[in-house]
């Protein structure tokens, strides 16, 4: 969904330095001045501007023989904070440990970042032959078991709604069996996809169950050609009693 810049002047660069840095992905870590300018139609000296004042306060840095901007050690400072202020991430990094012990799998976070789902945390499995999609990777949060997963709380309205949304993709198959998918997951407490997001893949990811409703999801992803019906269902079991455990675990920790 796209942030509308608010008219109060004073505002206005705040949220235009915000965006350039929501624009920074996994599959597009650095950034130039022109590819600013060309990609929020600001022009050239306000894509400089903003740029540099990012760069002053450390949330980028410059590569000078590239002249282009890449995320800063402010943004790692930052983060550095969220894993001290309470004991939600380190009760992830426990609970993906024993998940992936239990599973043999790669095993991941994701978080909803506006109308895309995102890998926070990811364990590959240790296993030669794995299927991994990498912290940072985001995709549609129509596609893949993840993005499922944060849509399982969500009213059939709602689905409708964001589907209309101009930068949300058309599920594979439609809206129809985007719905009906997300009907059997919220019987189940768990969505499965097959190559979605990772080729030659299959994941299977599950809501988390003490953070706000469809803000995050844990998923299992494996190659294909291990990953049979038999697997699967155990994988999904073992999900399913891992959120119930924590939710045992973190009844008292207060939800985004």
């Amino acid at each position: 969904m796209d942030t509308v810049e608010p008219s109060v002047t004073g505002t206005q660069s705040v949220f235009r330095a915000l965006k350039i840095l929501h624009a920074f992905t996994a599959a597009r870590p650095t950034l130039t001045g022109p590819e600013v300018a060309d990609l929020f139609g600001y022009s050239l000296p306000t894509a400089y501007r903003l740029l540099r004042a990012l760069e002053a306060e450390n949330f980028l840095v410059l590569d000078r023989s590239t002249r282009a901007y890449s995320p800063g050690p402010e943004i790692l400072r930052l983060a550095g904070v969220m894993l001290h202020r309470d004991a939600l991430v380190a009760q992830t990094q426990t609970s993906l440990v024993r998940l992936r012990a239990l599973t043999g799998e790669t095993v991941a976070v994701y978080w909803r970042l506006g109308n895309r789902c995102t890998c926070t945390q990811e364990m590959p499995s240790p296993q030669v032959t794995r299927a991994e999609a990498g912290i940072g990777a985001d995709f549609p949060i129509t596609r893949g078991a993840a993005g499922k997963a944060l849509l399982l709380g969500l009213p059939e309205s709602e689905v409708r709604a964001l589907l209309r949304e101009p930068d949300v993709p058309a599920p594979i198959g439609g809206a129809d069996a985007l719905l009906a998918e997300l009907a059997v997951g919220r019987r189940r407490g768990y969505t499965v996809s097959g190559g979605e997001t990772v080729a030659g893949s299959v994941s299977i990811a599950a809501p988390v169950p003490w953070v706000r409703e469809g803000l995050a999801a844990y998923c299992v992803i494996a190659p294909e050609s291990r990953f049979g019906p038999r697997e699967r269902d155990a994988a999904a079991r073992t999900l399913v009693e891992e959120m119930e455990r924590l939710r045992s675990i973190l009844q008292g920790h207060t939800p985004y």
